[in-house]
């Protein structure tokens, strides 16, 4: 399970990328609870750690991802299988 160290290093490792303030060019996955036509073109303002949970701010709202039990990601790479839900930056 992963543990708040671990979501403090998923950020950390974003902001090494420098990527500045990112625009959102793509948006799949099987969420049913928002709107995913509302990140397209978005730009991303900043990314944050709170606890587990893993934020994306936008200027009007913030994305929180919970790895749950099994979460994992991927920086760079892509993994064999499909994800339910990918988050690309």
């Amino acid at each position: 399970m992963p543990e708040g160290p671990s979501i403090v290093i998923l950020k950390d490792l974003i902001q090494e990328l420098h990527l500045g303030k990112p625009e959102v060019l793509e948006v799949t996955g099987n969420v049913n609870n928002f709107d995913k036509d509302k990140l397209l073109r978005q730009k991303v303002e900043d990314f944050k750690s709170w606890g587990k949970h893993f934020l994306i701010c936008f200027k009007d709202f913030t994305i929180r991802i919970h790895l749950m039990l099994f979460g994992s990601y991927l920086i760079n790479a892509r993994k064999k299988n499909s994800f339910k839900t990918r988050h690309c930056f």
